[in-house]
């Protein structure tokens, strides 16, 4: 009888903790470093709370660091324990074969050579262990620290600070943590798939989840605290500010509600379910604060349309005032970010695409809403992010989301709609009467260059990212879809696969597309998907160039392949592109095979 381990989710679970850890450690030269400038004309009681903050957060990322580390250390070795256990069962089935043709042999040859049979059995075929080894209990424990804000004026005194240093470190950390958040998902997702498909292993304690989401929302508060009280000195015109003072501008303006609702720490169901007892209207969006609604953009959970509307004032105020906004999300202090006028291209360009998003929208046909919606405008590893919906992706019956490859910015958002919008159309005249269908272009990651191609790293952090946004579209709506598919072009499906091995809610098809591959711990079988497919047309020469190291989807058991190539009335593709704008065929070019193939499972689930 076997035992209920999975190998590759535990491998998966020991190579996310190994990889988190190392690069919690790596981040503590940043983040000092920041806390160390916006100390630097920081005195009063209030520096001295922000001194203890820093400790306290360095101690904490240490401690997480180090029990990430130890969960690795104790995952290696129920691994091998699960070896151990499957090799004695199986030397005791084979022994216990033996054993039977023994019997036979000794039951053939009567009684009187029973005893020899038995000697030599036990001499020289000795039989294995029948006590199953017991594995080791598994403990995975954090907890996060409290840390002091307030209470300084109660002895009196008085605080001075420069605030754009302490806005310097706000903004730093917050972009220093939006990526950790996204390691947060990772492990949350690792250890969920650990724990239900290695039961075999006990469990002694699992606090360290939500003990890693603890330490991102005191980090978020630190960011937060500091912003309120640099908007203390602001106002004051510069100079010291008395404590008491301080204590009443530095304490949280937000009601408890929101702040619980804005906790980076939580999934997109728990996000929902705060949502709904929220109660907000849409005028209640619109009256948010800036920094607020850039945050609430990128909740995950909240309905599409009210996330659209935070994403619209975000991107308003970003094309009126890119620098600005270029320092609020933390971009002017994140290394490798994206530059000032890269950032003011890519928003122009975004604006550019949503106004044709909202163009097109207004042509669609029943049953599809005749909106498009932004959703999740912000930052991801220091680049510009955001996702493009064509139709309603609060009610659409069929729902469809795109991830594109590499080297893709917003630059290209016009491009990606207008694919959408034929992909959508299609779709809608394989569908019945009753489907309605909603397109998302998803660009919720930093794409990787030309020489990022072979490694893994930005699909990992981009799957974090799509886990939550596929598990998001289920939990912020009162009906489930009847069916999601996600599409996935190059370097996307590579990502996609890192998300559908994370994802709680199932979806329905996976669909590659001129794939650079998997990973051998994101096979098939290991993706919460019902059905996978895959093709890659004749013309491509790229795509294969970014299999380095990773399985071509076509040749793995359980996917479906189709072709790419000439059919009667459809045309083959050209070359790697998803969607040309001349001069060539892509994968999703109105006329191409693959379009026609993709839009077909859209509708009806198969090719």
């Amino acid at each position: 009888m076997g035992i209920e381990f999975d190998d590759a989710a535990a491998s998966r679970l020991v190579g996310c903790a190994v990889e988190v850890a190392l690069t919690l450690r790596a981040s503590a030269g940043p983040r000092r470093s920041t806390a160390e400038a916006a100390l630097l004309d920081f005195d009063g009681a209030y520096s001295r709370l922000f001194e203890a903050a820093r400790v306290t957060e360095s101690t904490d990322r240490v401690r997480l660091a180090k029990e990430l580390e130890d969960l690795a250390d104790q995952l290696r070795i129920v691994q091998r324990q699960a070896d151990e256990e499957r090799q004695r069962s199986a030397d005791l089935a084979a022994w216990q074969r033996r054993e039977a043709d023994r019997e036979l042999v000794r039951i053939a040859g009567g009684v009187p050579m029973q005893p020899v049979l038995d000697w030599g059995s036990a001499v020289f075929d000795p039989k294995p262990s029948s006590t199953p080894k017991r594995p080791s209990p598994v403990s995975a424990t954090f907890s996060a620290q409290s840390r002091q804000r307030t209470g300084s004026g109660r002895s009196g005194g008085r605080s001075s600070a420069d605030p754009t240093r302490l806005r310097q470190f706000s903004a730093t950390v917050r972009a220093q943590d939006s990526s950790t958040e996204q390691d947060l998902v990772r492990v949350r997702n690792a250890w969920t798939a650990f724990t239900s498909r290695c039961s075999w292993v006990p469990i002694d304690g699992a606090t360290l989840p939500s003990g890693f989401g603890d330490y991102l929302a005191e980090n978020a508060e630190d960011a937060s605290w500091v912003d309120r009280i640099a908007d203390a000195f602001s106002a004051a015109g510069g100079g010291s500010l008395a404590n008491t003072a301080l204590d009443a501008a530095a304490a949280s303006t937000l009601p408890p509600g929101l702040q619980r609702l804005l906790d980076p720490s939580l999934t997109p169901a728990e996000v929902a379910a705060i949502w709904a007892a929220l109660g907000f209207t849409d005028a209640d969006v619109r009256a948010l604060p800036l920094t607020t609604q850039l945050q609430f953009a990128g909740l995950d959970g909240v309905p599409a349309a009210q996330r659209d509307i935070a994403s619209r004032a975000v991107l308003s105020a970003a094309v009126r005032d890119p620098e600005r906004l270029y320092r609020l999300m933390g971009l002017a202090y994140t290394y490798g970010a994206v530059s000032l006028d890269e950032f003011t291209e890519q928003v122009i360009a975004l604006r550019d695409g949503l106004n044709r998003a909202d163009q097109l929208a207004g042509r669609l046909k029943a049953h599809s809403a005749a909106v498009a919606q932004l959703v999740g405008f912000g930052v991801s590893n220091g680049a510009l992010v955001a996702a493009v919906v064509l139709g309603d992706l609060d009610t659409a019956s069929n729902v469809t989301v795109n991830v594109p490859g590499a080297m893709t910015t917003l630059d290209s958002m016009g491009e990606k709609v207008r694919a959408a919008n034929e992909l959508l159309f299609a779709a809608g005249q394989r569908g019945s009467a009753e489907d309605s269908f909603a397109v998302v272009s998803w660009l919720g990651y930093r794409a990787p260059g030309v020489i990022e191609v072979p490694r893994q790293d930005r699909a990992h952090a981009g799957g974090a990212n799509l886990a939550s946004f596929l598990d998001g579209i289920h939990d912020s709506r009162g009906t489930a879809p009847r069916s999601v598919t996600v599409l996935g072009h190059s370097y996307g499906s590579t990502t996609a696969a890192e998300a559908l091995a994370q994802t709680r809610h199932r979806v329905d098809s996976f669909v590659t597309y001129g794939s650079v591959g998997f990973t051998d711990t994101t096979l098939p079988e290991h993706l919460n998907v019902g059905r996978v497919y895959a093709t890659e047309g004749a013309n491509d020469h790229t795509a294969i160039l970014g299999r380095i190291g990773r399985s071509d989807p076509r040749d793995l058991p359980d996917v479906d392949t189709f072709s790419a190539e000439s059919a009667r009335d459809t045309k083959a593709v050209t070359g790697h592109d998803m969607y040309p704008e001349a001069g060539g065929v892509g994968y999703l070019s109105p006329d191409a095979t693959s379009q026609r193939t993709i839009a077909k499972i859209i509708a009806t689930g198969k090719p």
